[in-house]
């Protein structure tokens, strides 16, 4: 993953707050709409996703375009109505989704916001993991959540963004990564997604079926000489579709080579545990059994996950 940054800034000049706009991929400008106005915007994420925290105070009209997928969700204004050339609204209430080649105008009074922004090759590979689509853009039809339910569920989600960015959390690639997965999956389908509805939903639950299938097939089998391949045979599909499927419903989005990696992984640890070293028991034997042939490196995928080398299991 790229690294993950932080920025608080502030301004006073609208070609200030512009300027801000544009390192996050909003080309947005800003004009104050009466005198004196205040901004502050806190600024954090990575290559793929980026939370910007924004305190306005005044009265204000911005138009622009963006590079990135944003989703603004208002905590407290006196206004926010957007208008893009097919559609218009209010932000209050309910979030409101910016789309790239969508310009959209705001007139906004003094309000907290907080703008939710994922990259398009992000949201294009998630929509191919999670529906099976290949090589097709990403395209909204509005900016407007799906239902209101769905609109009070992306705002408790913007909630969990918030806390999370607000503590040490953020910056642990693993947790940045499951959330950016969550919040793509969740602006697919919270927002009207142009294509076929009932293909999508198919194409989800048959994923579905074949990863709880695949699952159970490396569980039952994870002692044997299995391939993803026969996983593959065994949910009825392709190896590339079985990778889609575990990309898809793993909660780590783990592929099926992780994860039968994982469970071979623990069975050794249980091994370890039960195994008695005075009656010859090795390490290097138990490894072995398991499908881990080289020792250095079964040791630090054990140490990485159990926090202790192998030899003090056995041992233990």
């Amino acid at each position: 993953m790229s690294p993950v940054f932080h920025r608080e800034a502030t301004a006073t000049e609208p070609d200030a707050v512009s300027a801000l706009f544009h390192e996050i991929g909003v080309r947005f400008s800003f004009d104050p709409t009466a005198p004196g106005f205040s901004y502050r915007q806190r600024h954090d994420g990575d290559g793929q996703l980026t939370v910007v925290a924004l305190d306005l105070g005044g009265p204000f009209a911005s138009w622009g375009d963006t590079d990135v997928f944003g989703v603004a969700d208002v905590r407290a204004a006196s206004r926010y109505d957007w208008r893009t050339s097919d559609e218009s609204g209010s932000g209050l209430g309910r979030p409101v989704l910016f789309r790239p080649g969508h310009p959209a105008l705001i007139m906004g009074g003094a309000l907290e916001v907080t703008n939710v922004n994922l990259a398009p090759a992000l949201l294009r590979s998630v929509a191919e993991t999670v529906y099976g689509t290949e090589d097709l853009p990403v395209a909204f039809g509005s900016a407007a959540p799906v239902t209101p339910r769905l609109g009070r569920y992306w705002t408790g989600l913007a909630g969990l963004v918030r806390d999370t960015v607000a503590s040490e959390a953020f910056a642990a690639d693993l947790v940045r990564a499951d959330l950016t997965r969550h919040l793509a999956v969740a602006m697919l389908e919270c927002f009207p997604l142009l294509g076929d509805p009932v293909e999508r939903t198919l194409s989800m639950a048959a994923q579905t079926r074949r990863y709880r299938i695949a699952v159970q097939f490396l569980d039952d089998h994870a002692s044997l000489p299995i391939s993803i391949d026969d996983a593959a045979r065994a949910a009825d599909t392709t190896t590339p579709a079985l990778v889609r499927a575990f990309r898809a419903n793993h909660p780590l989005g783990l592929t099926p080579t992780q994860y039968l990696r994982r469970t071979r992984l623990a069975a050794a640890h249980t091994d370890l545990l039960r195994a008695d070293p005075t009656a010859g028991a090795t390490v290097r034997e138990i490894a072995l059994r398991w499908g881990f042939a080289h020792p250095g490196r079964f040791a630090a995928a054990y140490r990485a996950v159990y926090g202790v080398p192998p030899r003090r299991t056995l041992g233990s």
